[in-house]
């Protein structure tokens, strides 16, 4: 856009079609929110159409969201490139040179609105190049299948919980809430560490931080397994707690620089998913252990589990040296073939003589130019200034607060398995066994992994993150709702509707990987909020772990939570209304396109 609001075309991106193929293809990259109807696109469609109707608009291989990025001001040297890639958005042009078909039928009409919706329906395989698939092919491959298989390292988190329930409260005589407070050290440590490691990773290569991380909490998970009383514990667990701090959000981080708008949800939904194997494998990992190796060489059962956990661990995180490729502008020599001739302009970025080989420069050049092909800018170092632009951007509150919200909403299916434990029968005794107490939360964990996948990958096909965070709130609630009533009337309540309740709520736990694509959405440009917004919003979470499952969850009432299921309640109401409120934001101010002659201050942004 020029600065007097007129359509400046942006001839980079022009690809010499003839008007209609270009207006087609725009149409079909046009993104996908539900609800697009404001007056900004209705003026366009009306005015600003007609008179470029013949001016071939920007193609997006994959129908991108590139808008104006937060803080894309001039006045931050910091970002410019993305300074840039404001004033002719490839997103907005896309609207301006939309035009709808013309149908010759009613069928044709209603065909013609639902492939607009549905962007599976719009691509064609010729979208894009053989190199370009090969990319997301070896990316997946290697990038995404360690980031999945270190989210084993889950089981370092849930083991405390199968530990507690199998032994280890009565050998380390745990009689009180020590169970809430090893979570609460972990979370101290993990909150305090998260924010430094997020700016370390943009000072140190990924490919190094993250598996020297994954090889100390491997150690440290192994320790626990000596542990002696519970004050050792806590001293382990804060370790393992900043061991941990970068893992997740670093590979989130990481996502956001190689796959695009179409990519991103599924593989952040894969990713996340694998929490969720993990918590399976550490529940059938227990009974296995419990079964054959109690005893052994002297060891409980519940140790054995910390000291399997911990070489695993350590295993992962020495491939980590060479499957992580860091950044498109800096990849990982490590990743490189040796034999390829090398074209960057970095040193570093020169083959290493232990070159595991799985990219090429040209895969490199096709991932940089994917990244500006989205309007997307390249990692760079955060710096004090740029933490400060963050700071004053009021996405860095907002999606924080929303991720919470989410996450602590359905925060109850974590104490599934205590819930289990303390149920009694009619004489008092134990309903479930050992065995049985680790191995039924496993069915809920299954159910959480297949709508993970569900959630991520409807998000892609359809290009909406809010409609399916508002299904999950809604699914959310229900169990809530039930499991409020059956602990204040256990006795009225039948016990079968709390075993759905819990279940259910494993059907509640993608909003992970949406908000975090969201996120990625609506900061394109500006690499160094997305980074540390990944951060404030996980240290958020963890900051308020460290005291509120003494509160609200404490061990000591399980199962009957006197209000813990009616906070979550309102946290499921307050989750709906964001997502309600940020798409209105975000389809009606971050998308809005102003009309022509329409004079924009942009050092001084309306909408930041």
């Amino acid at each position: 856009m020029s600065q007097d609001g007129g359509l400046q075309p942006s001839d980079s991106l022009h690809d010499g079609r003839s008007a209609p193929a270009a207006t087609n293809t725009a149409l079909e990259n046009t993104p996908l929110l539900l609800d697009r109807q404001s007056s900004g696109y209705t003026n366009l469609n009306n005015s600003v159409n007609t008179r470029h109707r013949n001016n071939p608009g920007p193609s997006d291989s994959n129908g991108c969201r590139v808008r104006y990025g937060h803080g894309t001001s001039e006045e931050h040297g910091d970002l410019d490139e993305a300074s840039h890639a404001r004033l002719s958005s490839p997103r907005q042009e896309q609207w301006l040179n939309a035009t709808p078909p013309q149908a010759s039928s009613t069928k044709q009409r209603l065909w013609n609105t639902i492939s607009k919706r549905l962007v599976f329906l719009q691509r064609d395989g010729n979208e894009r190049s053989p190199l370009e698939k090969d990319l997301v092919r070896r990316l997946d491959i290697f990038l995404l299948t360690f980031g999945c298989i270190s989210q084993g390292r889950y089981l370092d988190q849930t083991n405390i919980s199968s530990a507690y329930v199998s032994g280890m409260k009565e050998d380390l005589q745990l009689n009180g809430n020590e169970l809430n407070y090893f979570l609460t050290f972990f979370s101290i440590s993990y909150c305090l560490m998260l924010i430094p490691s997020q700016v370390i990773i943009t000072y140190v290569r990924p490919s190094y931080w993250l598996p020297g991380l994954e090889i100390g909490w491997g150690f440290v998970t192994a320790l626990i397994a000596f542990a002696q009383n519970a004050h050792q514990v806590y001293a382990l667990r804060v370790l393992l707690g900043l061991f941990e701090s970068s893992a997740w959000p670093g590979m989130m981080t990481l996502f956001m620089y190689w796959y695009t708008p179409l990519e991103l949800a599924k593989r952040m939904g894969f990713y996340h998913s694998c929490q969720a194997l993990g918590s399976m494998m550490s529940g059938a990992l227990q009974v296995a252990v419990l079964e054959s190796l109690e005893g052994k060489w002297g060891l409980r059962g519940w140790r054995w589990l910390f000291i399997i956990n911990g070489l695993l661990t350590l295993l992962i995180g020495f491939t980590g040296f060479f499957l992580i490729p860091d950044y498109p502008s800096s990849p990982n020599p490590r990743c490189i073939k040796a034999s390829s001739p090398q074209t960057f302009s970095s040193p570093s970025s020169t083959p290493s003589s232990l070159s595991f080989g799985w990219l090429t420069p040209a895969h490199i050049q096709v991932a940089e130019d994917r990244l500006k092909r989205h309007g997307r800018t390249d990692s760079k170092k955060i710096t004090w200034r740029a933490a400060k632009r963050t700071l004053r951007f009021w996405i860095s509150y907002f999606i924080p607060a929303l991720y919470i919200a989410s996450v602590l909403a359905p925060y109850g299916y974590n104490y599934f398995n205590l819930f289990l434990k303390e149920l009694k029968d009619e004489k008092g005794r134990p309903r479930w066994s050992v065995e049985q107490v680790n191995a039924i939360p496993i069915a809920g964990n299954g159910v959480n992994v297949v709508f993970v996948w569900i959630w991520a990958i409807l998000s892609d096909l359809l290009q909406t993150r809010w409609t399916l965070l508002v299904a999950q709130g809604v699914i959310g609630l229900i169990p809530c709702i039930i499991m409020s009533i059956w602990t204040s009337h256990p006795d009225t309540t039948p016990v079968s509707a709390a075993y759905a309740s819990y279940f259910m709520t494993y059907m509640s736990l993608g909003t992970a990987p949406l908000i975090m694509s969201w996120l990625s959405d609506i900061l394109p440009q500006d690499s160094e909020a997305r980074t540390l917004i990944v951060g404030y919003s996980i240290a958020g979470v963890y900051a308020i772990l460290t005291w509120s499952q003494v509160l609200i969850w404490p061990a000591s009432q399980a199962p009957y939570y006197h209000y813990a299921w009616q906070i979550s309640i309102v946290l499921w109401i307050l989750v709906i209304i964001m997502c309600w409120m940020l798409n209105i934001i975000d389809v009606r101010i971050l998308l809005y396109v102003p009309p022509p002659h329409h004079h924009e201050d942009h050092e001084n942004p309306t909408w930041l």
